[in-house]
Protein backbone atom coordinates (compact mmCIF):
# COMPACT_ATOMS: atom_id res chain seq x y z
CA UNK A 1 0.00 0.00 0.00
CA UNK A 2 1.60 3.03 -0.82
CA UNK A 3 2.65 5.71 1.55
CA UNK A 4 0.07 8.45 1.15
CA UNK A 5 -3.76 6.88 -0.11
CA UNK A 6 -7.40 8.22 0.11
CA UNK A 7 -9.89 5.74 0.23
CA UNK A 8 -13.39 6.99 -0.51
CA UNK A 9 -16.69 5.09 -0.94
CA UNK A 10 -19.87 6.80 -1.94
CA UNK A 11 -18.12 9.87 -3.65
CA UNK A 12 -22.04 11.24 -5.01
CA UNK A 13 -22.32 11.82 -1.85
CA UNK A 14 -18.85 13.27 -0.49
CA UNK A 15 -17.98 17.48 -1.21
CA UNK A 16 -14.54 18.43 0.20
CA UNK A 17 -13.30 22.13 0.00
CA UNK A 18 -10.44 23.81 -0.75
CA UNK A 19 -7.31 23.04 0.57
CA UNK A 20 -8.22 19.77 1.68
CA UNK A 21 -4.74 17.44 3.24
CA UNK A 22 -4.55 14.04 4.30
CA UNK A 23 -1.48 12.88 5.48
CA UNK A 24 -1.75 9.29 5.07
CA UNK A 25 -4.05 6.52 4.01
CA UNK A 26 -7.25 7.59 5.38
CA UNK A 27 -10.94 6.73 4.71
CA UNK A 28 -14.18 8.92 3.78
CA UNK A 29 -17.18 6.63 3.27
CA UNK A 30 -20.73 8.00 2.82
CA UNK A 31 -22.80 5.41 1.26
CA UNK A 32 -26.46 6.09 2.16
CA UNK A 33 -25.37 9.46 4.40
CA UNK A 34 -23.22 12.43 3.51
CA UNK A 35 -20.19 14.47 4.19
CA UNK A 36 -19.61 17.54 3.85
CA UNK A 37 -15.67 19.04 4.30
CA UNK A 38 -15.13 22.97 4.18
CA UNK A 39 -11.83 24.72 3.28
CA UNK A 40 -8.21 24.18 5.11
CA UNK A 41 -8.84 20.86 6.37
CA UNK A 42 -6.04 18.78 7.11
CA UNK A 43 -6.12 14.83 8.57
CA UNK A 44 -3.39 13.74 9.70
CA UNK A 45 -2.82 9.18 9.35
CA UNK A 46 -5.77 6.91 9.97
CA UNK A 47 -8.71 8.11 10.09
CA UNK A 48 -11.98 7.13 9.50
CA UNK A 49 -15.35 9.29 8.50
CA UNK A 50 -17.85 7.18 8.55
CA UNK A 51 -21.48 8.82 7.58
CA UNK A 52 -22.91 5.54 6.47
CA UNK A 53 -26.62 6.50 7.23
CA UNK A 54 -25.61 9.44 8.77
CA UNK A 55 -24.12 12.95 7.85
CA UNK A 56 -20.90 14.48 8.27
CA UNK A 57 -20.35 18.42 8.43
CA UNK A 58 -16.74 19.76 8.91
CA UNK A 59 -16.30 23.29 8.91
CA UNK A 60 -13.03 24.90 8.18
CA UNK A 61 -9.78 25.57 9.33
CA UNK A 62 -10.14 21.85 11.28
CA UNK A 63 -7.11 19.90 11.96
CA UNK A 64 -7.66 16.52 12.87
CA UNK A 65 -5.23 13.82 14.50
CA UNK A 66 -3.85 10.64 13.70
CA UNK A 67 -6.40 7.90 14.25
CA UNK A 68 -9.54 9.43 14.64
CA UNK A 69 -12.88 7.76 13.97
CA UNK A 70 -16.37 9.88 13.39
CA UNK A 71 -19.19 7.54 13.26
CA UNK A 72 -22.21 8.83 12.12
CA UNK A 73 -24.48 5.75 12.55
CA UNK A 74 -24.69 2.38 14.58
CA UNK A 75 -25.70 -0.64 14.16
CA UNK A 76 -29.24 -1.42 16.21
CA UNK A 77 -29.31 -3.90 19.06
CA UNK A 78 -33.02 -5.39 18.90
CA UNK A 79 -32.97 -9.14 20.32
CA UNK A 80 -33.93 -11.69 18.31
CA UNK A 81 -32.02 -10.78 15.14
CA UNK A 82 -28.40 -11.16 14.68
CA UNK A 83 -26.11 -7.81 14.86
CA UNK A 84 -24.96 -8.37 11.22
CA UNK A 85 -28.42 -7.76 10.01
CA UNK A 86 -29.53 -4.79 12.18
CA UNK A 87 -30.59 -2.25 10.58
CA UNK A 88 -27.84 1.46 11.09
CA UNK A 89 -29.47 4.09 13.15
CA UNK A 90 -28.11 7.23 11.43
CA UNK A 91 -27.46 10.68 13.29
CA UNK A 92 -25.28 13.43 12.35
CA UNK A 93 -21.58 14.88 14.14
CA UNK A 94 -21.30 18.59 13.14
CA UNK A 95 -17.69 19.58 13.56
CA UNK A 96 -17.77 23.68 13.16
CA UNK A 97 -14.68 26.05 12.16
CA UNK A 98 -11.44 26.15 13.70
CA UNK A 99 -11.58 22.80 15.45
CA UNK A 100 -8.78 20.66 16.92
CA UNK A 101 -9.26 16.80 16.91
CA UNK A 102 -6.43 15.39 18.52
CA UNK A 103 -5.01 11.45 18.33
CA UNK A 104 -6.92 8.70 19.15
CA UNK A 105 -10.35 10.50 19.58
CA UNK A 106 -13.43 8.36 18.89
CA UNK A 107 -16.68 10.78 18.37
CA UNK A 108 -20.06 9.68 17.95
CA UNK A 109 -22.99 10.46 16.52
CA UNK A 110 -25.15 13.36 17.23
CA UNK A 111 -22.65 15.34 18.23
CA UNK A 112 -21.65 18.82 17.15
CA UNK A 113 -18.22 20.37 18.19
CA UNK A 114 -18.52 24.38 18.86
CA UNK A 115 -16.18 26.52 17.06
CA UNK A 116 -12.91 26.58 18.16
CA UNK A 117 -12.88 23.39 20.71
CA UNK A 118 -10.14 21.04 21.49
CA UNK A 119 -10.67 17.44 21.65
CA UNK A 120 -7.93 16.17 23.67
CA UNK A 121 -5.92 13.07 22.68
CA UNK A 122 -8.06 9.91 23.58
CA UNK A 123 -11.39 11.39 24.38
CA UNK A 124 -14.32 9.76 23.45
CA UNK A 125 -17.04 12.30 22.56
CA UNK A 126 -20.57 11.49 23.35
CA UNK A 127 -21.97 15.03 24.29
CA UNK A 128 -22.07 18.10 22.51
CA UNK A 129 -18.95 20.65 23.47
CA UNK A 130 -18.96 23.96 23.66
CA UNK A 131 -17.35 26.13 21.45
CA UNK A 132 -13.77 27.26 22.78
CA UNK A 133 -13.91 24.30 25.19
CA UNK A 134 -11.28 21.92 25.73
CA UNK A 135 -12.23 18.71 26.56
CA UNK A 136 -10.66 15.46 27.60
CA UNK A 137 -11.24 12.05 28.64
CA UNK A 138 -13.41 9.13 28.14
CA UNK A 139 -16.17 10.19 28.02
CA UNK A 140 -15.29 13.90 27.20
CA UNK A 141 -15.72 16.31 29.38
CA UNK A 142 -14.60 19.82 29.85
CA UNK A 143 -11.23 20.60 31.23
CA UNK A 144 -10.05 23.83 29.99
CA UNK A 145 -11.54 26.79 28.05
CA UNK A 146 -9.25 28.90 25.15
CA UNK A 147 -7.87 31.53 26.08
Amino acid sequence: MPAYCLKIIGGGNICIGDNFRSMGCNYLYANEGAITIGDNMSMNTNVQIGASSGRITIGNNVLIGPNVVMRAADHGIAMGVPIRLQQHVGGAIVVEDDVWIGANVVILRDVKLGQGCVVAAGAVVTKDVEPYAIVGGVPARKISSRH
